[in-house]
This record gives structure tokens, sequence and C-alpha cells, in this order.
């Protein structure tokens, strides 16, 4: 058999972090055996594209990998998708079709979320993993596979197991090898290689020429906290690449950081709700003012222009929220001393 060359990380499995370090090894290990392996973390976190680069590393890489999504087919439909039907067994059955144990022969099955798997299919998944031994629905003949197994989902098993959601004896076989993938806010310091990729990636897919990304973009990018974790930075390079600019994006991030800012502010039953509005409105403004400065290297007139306001009315905000006017001075006061307009570098 020639031998097999060295496959790089691809797309989420890109970083220095210890935490995506540490699933890179994990995913070596583990491709060095036939064992079952269940990959947990929360949603946008990369499980489907870590479950195919460890299909890539193993010996099975050069066959088949498949996929099947408990949460997108219906319960009636599952059955038929993952050990296929012969012709005949239910109606508009016209023709015998293998389902994805048999395409994966030789090959990686990814069970995704597989949580959301209804109990009485989660028993035949459980006979099949067994021995490997399907039958087709509407079917007599038993087939053997050999098929290397990957489940993925971002529910919590054991948790689901000791509500009796989910079967014991399956969550043991499937649980062999366990790899969680961390959020992106616990790899915050990969963040700015992963926009880098996309942004390349997608610079040649659509074919568009947008800025570099400055220093000061990628850190404000660091302190996001992410709820959408990949998929999200995916999408916000996607938008980067197409409008061409820092702008649109840093009044995104903004918009999102402050609403769920504001969401968890403890409910104030003794304070009317006009001056509740009006602190959380100054609040909102003060966080926008102070992350755009902070993006433009504290340059006021590009900061003005970005917010769409006149440069005074910029240095009265400035000093009304109590912010520094220079880049490393602590805000403490509405006292901070402001620097002269015209010596303002634009």
């Amino acid at each position: 058999m020639p031998e097999r060359q060295e496959r790089r990380p691809s797309g989420i499995l890109l970083g220095e972090s210890p935490a995506i370090y540490r699933v890179r090894e994990q995913l070596e290990k583990a491709a060095l055996t036939e064992v079952p392996v269940l990959i947990t973390g929360e949603s946008g976190t990369g499980k489907e594209l870590a479950s195919r680069h460890l299909h890539e590393l193993s010996n099975r890489g050069d066959h088949g990998f498949f996929k099947v999504n408990c949460a997108a087919i219906p319960e009636q439909l599952f059955e038929s998708e993952l050990f296929g039907y012969e012709a005949g067994a239910f109606t508009g059955a016209k023709t015998a079709k293998p389902g994805k144990f048999e395409q994966a022969n030789h090959g990686t099955l990814l069970i995704d979320e597989i949580g959301e798997l209804d109990p009485g299919l989660q028993a035949k998944l459980l006979h099949a993993l067994q021995d490997f031994r399907i039958v087709r629905l509407g079917g007599i003949e038993e087939k053997k596979v050999d098929v290397r197994i990957i489940c993925a989902t971002n529910r919590d098993l054991e948790v689901a197991v000791s509500r009796g959601e989910f079967r014991g004896d399956l969550f043991y076989r499937i649980n062999v090898v366990r790899i969680e993938m961390p959020a992106l806010r616990e790899r915050s310091s990969d963040v700015p290689i992963l926009m880098n990729h996309f942004v390349q990636l997608y610079s040649a897919r659509f074919g568009g020429r947008p800025e570099p990304l400055s220093i000061s973009f990628l850190r404000l990018l660091e302190s996001y906290h992410w709820p959408g974790n990949i998929r999200e930075l995916e999408n916000l390079a996607k938008r980067y690449v197409v409008l061409g600019g820092e702008e649109q994006i840093i009044s995104m991030l903004n918009d999102s950081e402050e609403l769920r800012m504001l969401a968890m502010e403890p409910l104030d039953l003794n304070t009317p709700l006009k001056v509740q509005t009006k602190r959380a409105i100054q609040h909102l403004e003060r966080k926008i003012i102070l992350n755009t400065l902070q993006a433009h290297k504290w340059n006021r007139r590009k900061t003005a222009r970005t917010l769409n306001i006149s440069y005074r009315a910029l240095l009265y905000k400035i000093k009304e929220a109590g912010l520094p006017s220079i880049r490393n001075v602590r805000p403490s006061s509405d006292k901070v001393p402001l620097r002269d307009p015209e010596q303002e570098q634009v």
C-alpha cells in the first residue's frame, strides 16, 4: 500500500492555542485506531469538519466519508436512510436503494446530532453497531458492513441518559473516545489566524479585494464572545470580503454585544422605565464609541466619520461618557482633558 501523504489541518483546526492543539493531538491518536469516536461541543464549533479530518488521517481516508443528520431527517424516513430499503418496501419504493451504512462500507459514517435520535431508532442503531450487520427495510438478507463510526452532538448525553432520553447502552457503545470541540471564546487567540484564513479563502472565491485587516480590528474580534462560534466568524469574514471594510463589521459586533449585555442586566423594580432606558442608551453609546475609537487607533476624526456624527459632537460625547481622549488613559471621570482638535492626525 503506498505511503499516505501528510494532511494539514483544515479550517477550524487552524490555530496555536492550547485548546485546538489538544484537539489535533486527540484526532491524530484516534485516527490510529478503529474505535468509535464521540465529538461533542457547541453548535458552530466545527464538529463535522473535525470528523472529516479524523477520517482523512485514518487508514480509511482513501474511501468514502458519509453523513446522516438525525435532526434533519423525519423519523419515519430515518431507518430507510440509514439501512436502505428493498423495492416495494413502502409506497413509492420502486427500486432498491442502499442506506448510509452500505454506502460507507470501508469508509467512515458520521452520525450527526445523535442526541436527537428517536428512542425506537436508538435500539436499531445499537443492534447494527454490535456486529455491523444490517437488514434493508423490507428485506430479509443480512449484509455485513465494515464502517468506522463517528458520532457528534451538542447535547450532554450523560444528562440525557440520566433523564431516560438516551439509551445508556448506546451511549457506552459510541463513547469510546470523546473529543470536545472548544468554543471559540475559549481559544480567542486563534481568532486572528482564523479570520485571516477565511478572508483569504473568500476573497479568492468571491473575487474581492478587501482592505488588509488592522491589528486593532483583530483585537476587537478577539474580545468578542462569539455565540455562534466558528460559523459566526466565517460568516463575518464573508461580509468583510463583500463589504470591503471594517466599519460595517464593527457596527454589527457592537450591536450584537450590547444587546447581549443589556439582556443580562438585572431587573430593577424601583427605577422608572424612562430612567432605566436612558441609562441603557448611555451605556450602549459609550461602548460603541469606545470600541470604534479602539478600532481606529484612537483617531477621533475617523471615528466621527464612521459614526456619522460631527467631530465636535464626538468630543462632547467622549467627555460626557468619561472616556479618555487619547490612548492609554484609563477612563475615570468626565474631567479628562481633551487634546487640541487641530493636533489630531487624520
